[in-house]
């Protein structure tokens, strides 16, 4: 084993050392909470997995029929000879990485308490003048709300599946090793070792922590909207997991750092090095998660800043000039 990585570190490579710190990854998360990890695992292998291939394989059949119309299929076949191999890798290490993070994710809060409320809060409203989500409910009618909520959960979800597909596809191995390994220290350095050190709740959960009552209007604001009701079941099943310790899928909370912006904030830059257009869509769509994860009261402002500061440090950390020099071009 032990030469094994010594090999592994020897060549350098930075899919080489995405695999080992994948691997390192799982084991801790297996070992501190083998069934919740299998579960985990478990449901990354059969829902996410096969909703990402046929969302991928629908997209690339679209692509052909519109590059080479004559004969799509053939196309098509031909990107699934290429990279089929490749992206079978990353759908494994995807899945095994990922059910690490939510099981590890699950445990933080018993091991550091949430403590940071208080300090978030008050950072939030030194650098608004004011707190922020009343900004922002000032700024966008209630009825808007359930078109938001769209953004924040489904859309956020297909672009999170849909950003790594198109990694997985494409051609360029420098492209694809800057935004894996952006994604793994995202998940693994801000999900992990940045949420036990800022251990906080948001907004949503702060009066359930806090005896205080500071978010009471906020939370009384949501209740006054359009789609509050799946609003408040997302956020009741978050806190039940948590109060109960009972070990479910998925579950685990924390306010800062936002995930949701970070990954969001990658897949701008990612759009953003393929075309012009797709970096004002994905720098749109960032945009509208930030002010979602303030407007909903999943994360403080700074929990947003904070995430999209650290994901431009990893982006551009990650960027070796040594590797494939491939175009970054959209092409398939």
């Amino acid at each position: 084993m032990t030469e094994v990585v010594i090999s592994v570190a020897a060549s350098r490579r930075p899919m080489a050392w995405l695999s080992v710190s994948c691997g390192v990854f799982a084991i801790v998360a297996f070992g501190i909470a083998p069934a919740l990890y299998v579960r985990n695992l478990s449901a990354f292998a059969l829902q996410v997995v096969p909703a990402a291939a046929v969302l991928s394989i629908a997209v690339l059949l679209a692509a052909s029929i519109i590059r080479q119309p004559a004969v799509p299929l053939s196309h098509l076949a031909g990107i699934l000879r290429r990279r089929g191999g490749g992206v079978l890798g990353i759908a494994a290490w995807m899945c095994i990485g990922m059910a690490a993070f939510w099981t590890v994710k699950f445990q933080i809060p018993h091991v550091v308490p949430f403590y940071a409320d208080p300090a978030l809060a008050a950072i939030d409203r030194a650098l608004h003048f004011g707190d922020p989500w009343r900004w922002a409910h000032s700024f966008l009618p209630a009825e808007a709300m359930p078109s938001m909520l769209i953004v924040y959960f489904p859309l956020w979800l297909l672009a999170f599946i849909g950003c790594i597909a198109l990694v997985a596809f494409h051609p360029s191995d420098r492209l694809r090793s800057r935004y894996l390994l952006s994604f793994a220290a995202t998940y693994v350095f801000l999900g992990t070792v940045v949420a036990a050190l800022g251990a906080s709740v948001g907004p949503i959960f702060y009066d359930r922590f806090f005896d205080d009552g500071r978010f009471g209007d906020f939370v009384a604001t949501l209740k006054q909207n359009p789609g509050e009701s799946y609003l408040f079941f997302v956020a009741d099943r978050l806190y039940t997991a948590y109060a109960s310790g009972a070990e479910g899928i998925f579950a685990g909370t924390w306010a800062m750092p936002s995930i949701h912006v970070a990954i969001a904030t990658l897949n701008a830059l990612l759009l953003a090095q393929l075309s012009r257009w797709l970096g004002v869509v994905g720098w749109t769509f960032a945009a509208l998660t930030l002010f979602g994860s303030i407007y909903f009261g999943w994360h403080y402002a700074v929990d947003g800043y904070v995430s999209a500061a650290a994901v431009f440090f990893f982006w551009r950390l990650f960027d070796a000039p040594s590797q494939n020099k491939q175009s970054s071009g959209v092409t398939c």
